[in-house]
């Protein structure tokens, strides 16, 4: 294996249980920040949080906590994924709501809900017989609690028309996703008031997939604990979300998934990765699923670029590599244009999953070439790099996600 890969490999090892912390403040059990070597919550105080004065993440975020998990047991971290667990629950309000962004002595991101992802962790770390897992929550708390949150999502983030949205396109964690904010609000200076956006409104690809994946786990785990009337309600749900996702969500022209406008009732004609979701998942028809992935995943028009796959496509009017967002609100993070590795990760599993085992290679090379030589170049890690340079561009230290670089390590070879 090339010198470079290697040191890449190792330093992930060595930088993720940096980024793994012991209890701290009201965080009763062991938490992971997205960014390693830092001290967790010092800016809990602050008026304005590190991340967006140097790039670091001092706090607990859901899906970048729920990824890190994956990779918990071959990093022999094997109790950090049900801690994470626990730590999320115990932020839980009575009506099941539970924050997205949690520190030892404060909440961030206030009123954003943590992303459908708990279920999934649950599922895939409580083991076949959940009820001999070690938890400080008993196991029958823990399905009342995960209900209650899957609750407070139907209640408070379902359209009349049976699919989801977001609270924002913050909410979502793509902070400046073009398909949430659309062109009409994302020129440079023009309505950047919050009550100005559509976000809140539009109907999203990325939350419905996660859904379909959350209601699905969820299904999955409370069988395993021999309820089945619950078991059988969130699949039966998860089916209902499918289906109505090919209904509303579907877009012939672009031949992709994308977000919908349910007041003007039009699609949001912008290709951006979060309309790959239902296709990487295969949780759509299966046509579609192979169109999406021909003709757009695979394209080197639309997202199959230099460094890995864009987060817009190239092809779109609005595309840039630039440091930090660009277009709408002031925001950290860039996803209009930049590689970011999960997206990259969750696409290399279809591709792998749908036997299309040359094309995984070859952009987990390009990922992997591209991380390996940022490594090399500024002894660090970044949450994002230019789609056509390899350039590094913001949030050094960046752990989160990125671990899931070693996948892409073993797929190559």
């Amino acid at each position: 294996m090339d010198q470079k890969i290697t040191a890449l490999a190792q330093f992930l090892k060595d930088s993720a249980p940096k980024a793994v912390h012991e209890p701290q403040g009201k965080l009763t059990d062991q938490f992971v920040t997205p960014t390693s070597a830092i001290s967790p919550g010092a800016d809990d105080q602050a008026t304005i949080a590190e991340r967006s004065l140097t790039g670091h993440y001092l706090q607990m975020y859901d899906w970048d906590a729920y990824f890190f998990c994956q990779k918990a047991k071959s990093l022999a971290l094997t109790d950090l994924p049900l801690a994470v667990l626990q730590n999320f629950l115990s932020w839980q309000a009575d009506d099941g709501y539970i924050p997205r962004t949690i520190s030892p002595n404060s909440v961030w991101d206030e009123g954003d809900l943590c992303k459908p992802f708990l279920c999934q962790l649950a599922s895939e770390h409580l083991g076949k017989n959940p009820a001999q897992a070690s938890l400080s929550i008993p196991l029958d708390q823990v399905i009342t609690k995960l209900d209650a949150y899957l609750n407070y999502w139907i209640t408070h983030r379902r359209h009349a028309s049976g699919l989801f949205h977001w609270r924002n396109v913050l909410e979502s964690g793509v902070d400046n996703n073009l398909s949430l904010i659309v062109p009409a609000q994302a020129a440079k200076n023009e309505n950047t008031e919050v009550n100005n956006f559509i976000d809140g409104r539009l109907i999203a690809c990325d939350v419905n997939s996660y859904l379909v994946n959350e209601f699905r786990a969820f299904a999955d785990l409370t069988s395993r604990c021999q309820n089945e009337e619950l078991s059988r309600k969130y699949h039966f749900l998860a089916l209902e979300i499918q289906n109505l996702m090919e209904d509303m969500l579907w877009d012939e022209h672009l031949r992709m998934y994308t977000n919908y406008d349910p007041q003007t009732k039009e699609r949001v004609k912008i290709r951006s990765w979060t309309g790959l979701l239902p296709a990487i998942y295969g949780i759509c028809e299966a046509k579609r699923g192979e169109i999406t992935i021909e003709q757009n995943l695979k394209s080197e028009e639309h997202f199959f670029r230099k460094s890995g796959l864009a987060s817009l496509a190239a092809s779109e009017p609005l595309y840039n590599q630039a440091k930090r967002g660009m277009y709408g609100r002031v925001v950290v993070s860039n996803w209009q244009g930049p590689m970011w590795v999960l997206p990259n990760v969750l696409a290399c599993r279809s591709l792998m999953k749908f036997n299309q085992e040359a094309v995984a290679r070859k952009l987990a090379n390009r990922v992997i070439e591209t991380m390996a030589n940022a490594l090399s170049e500024t002894g660090t890690l970044f949450e994002n790099y230019n789609c056509e340079t390899g350039q590094s561009l913001w949030a050094p230290q960046f752990i989160s996600w990125n671990i899931l670089a070693l996948e892409l390590i073993d797929l190559i070879g």
